[in-house]
């Protein structure tokens, strides 16, 4: 099911959206020249400022901020494509099939760092490791997004034991650091350094739990530990919530004016892109770990047993 897609802006100055315009539904959101109409449950289930945002007290008026077209919620910053992804979420008809492109799932992601939506963050996660992407351009959109640096463990150990070294316009797109990096570890992974030359032109003496230890010296990620020697991997993105910053509980609060704007992106996207959306300028600061505590030490019995959680995007009535 592709991605629903906003009319043309030059038909009408202001439309309704053709897609997520939900008239059963209680909030309203003027994104560029479309309003959208869609639940506020899932805003303020997800997302800490949301949910701030919509407190009572923010707005003792009759009337508040997104409760009609003449009174919307303006998001400023983005643009109506990028809403229009992030609604697909949770609009989605297909039920856990989500079908999208590294740029669209960018989008999404973008989005929900900002706005503090951790399991769409974490849908975005598990959904880009399943994406055939290069590892180039899965390391800078990794990179872009903060995100943990141990799931590119495999695409670091590709482009070391390639024969072809890093070209200039990947280097351009992996940065200086991390392209200085992987020479330093294409070098090191051919044999010790003789002070004759550079190494790569050889083949690669490291068999593959040793290059991973390698390359989590030069990258600085956490040691992968085996079982007798085992080849690690694959990695899968982190399940707990408490491992990442939440962006949104450092966002304002402050009582709004009339007409509303939320708080906007650092950076506009553009609104002449065709949606879905292919790319998105929008630059975000890197998401910041927190160490999280270290859970007590479970008796046997309770390791036998199969433990059950609620999984992101498991709805609940």
């Amino acid at each position: 099911m592709p991605i629903p897609s906003s009319p043309s802006p030059t038909t009408v100055p202001v439309t309704r959206h053709r897609s997520y315009f939900i008239h059963e539904a209680d909030v309203t959101f003027k994104v560029e020249d479309y309003v959208f109409r869609v639940h506020k449950y899932f805003f303020t289930r997800e997302s800490s400022y949301f949910r701030r945002l919509f407190e009572p007290s923010q707005f003792l008026v009759q009337d508040p901020p997104g409760s009609s077209e003449a009174n919307p919620i303006i998001l400023e910053g983005i643009s109506s494509d990028a809403f229009a992804c992030f609604l697909w979420v949770f609009y989605n008809p297909k039920y856990s099939i989500y079908d999208a492109t590294p740029g669209q799932w960018s989008s999404i992601l973008g989005l929900a760092q900002k706005w503090g939506f951790r399991d769409v963050e974490l849908l975005c996660i598990r959904e880009l490791e399943k994406l055939d992407l290069s590892p180039v351009d899965r390391i800078h959109i990794y990179q872009r997004f903060g995100l943990d640096t141990t799931l590119l463990i495999d695409s670091y150990a590709t482009l070391t034991t390639r024969e072809e070294p890093i070209g200039l316009e990947e280097g351009v797109k992996l940065g200086l650091r991390t392209s200085l990096q992987i020479a330093r570890a294409r070098e090191m992974s051919r044999g010790p350094d003789t002070g004759v030359g550079p190494l790569t032109p050889s083949p690669v003496q490291l068999d593959a739990p040793k290059l991973h230890g390698l390359l989590s010296e030069i990258f600085g990620l956490p040691k992968i530990i085996t079982n007798g020697g085992a080849q690690a991997g694959p990695f899968t993105c982190p399940d707990g919530s408490s491992d990442k910053l939440d962006r949104a509980s450092n966002l304002p609060a402050t009582a709004p004016t009339t007409p509303f704007k939320a708080e906007a992106l650092s950076q506009s996207t553009s609104t002449s892109e065709a949606h879905p959306p292919t790319t998105d300028n929008t630059k975000l600061p890197p998401l910041k770990t927190e160490d999280t505590p270290k859970q007590s030490t479970q008796s046997a019995r309770n390791r036998n047993k199969s433990s059950t959680s609620r999984s992101p995007f498991s709805w609940q009535f």
